[in-house]
C-alpha cells in the first residue's frame, strides 16, 4: 500500500474517532400515553440541551415546546461522562426487565460513541453500572425542570 494511502486512511480513522468523542451523550425518553418523552444532549463542556418530544399517544399540546439551553455543573457532567466510561460497552449492558404501566411506562436510553444502552428505567436494576446511569440521568433532567 502506498504511503499515501496509508497516510489518507489514518488521518479518516482519526477525524472519525475524534468526532464520535466529541459528540453529546444523548438520553432519550420514549414518553407514554400520558407523558411526553425528551431529548436531552449533554456535551462534555457541561452545555446540554432538553427538548420535549409528543406524547406517544393521546392528545397533543397546541403549541410547539421549544428546546432549553444550560450549562450544567462540572462535577455532574464528569461523574456522567465517568460512569458512562466505565460502562462501556455500554450496549452491552443487561437488559433488565421490568413491570411497567400502560399508561405511564416509558424507557429511557443513552447514545453515546455510537453505541445505545438498553432500557435503563426499571427501579429494580440490579447492575451497578445501570443504577449509576439511571441516577445520573435523573439528576441531569432534574437541572431541567428545577430551573
Amino acid at each position: 500500500m502506498p504511503l499515501e494511502i496509508a497516510i489518507s486512511i489514518a488521518v479518516l480513522l482519526g477525524a472519525a474517532s475524534l468526532s464520535a468523542a466529541s459528540a453529546p451523550a444523548v438520553i432519550l425518553n420514549s414518553g407514554s400515553t400520558n407523558t411526553a418523552g425528551f431529548r436531552l444532549a449533554v456535551e462534555k463542556s457541561g452545555d446540554a440541551e432538553y427538548a420535549p418530544m409528543p406524547r406517544k399517544y393521546g392528545p397533543q399540546s397546541s403549541s410547539p415546546s421549544e428546546a432549553t439551553r444550560r450549562k450544567l455543573p462540572d462535577a455532574l457532567v464528569q461523574r456522567f461522562y465517568s460512569d458512562l466510561e466505565s460502562a462501556k460497552p455500554i450496549a452491552s449492558l443487561p437488559r433488565e426487565r421490568c413491570m411497567k404501566s400502560a399508561s405511564f411506562g416509558a424507557t429511557t436510553i443513552i447514545q453515546f460513541g455510537g453505541e445505545e444502552t438498553p432500557d435503563l428505567s426499571c427501579p429494580n436494576a440490579r447492575n451497578a453500572h445501570t443504577r449509576a446511569l439511571m441516577r445520573d440521568v435523573e439528576e441531569i433532567r432534574g437541572f431541567f425542570q428545577s430551573r
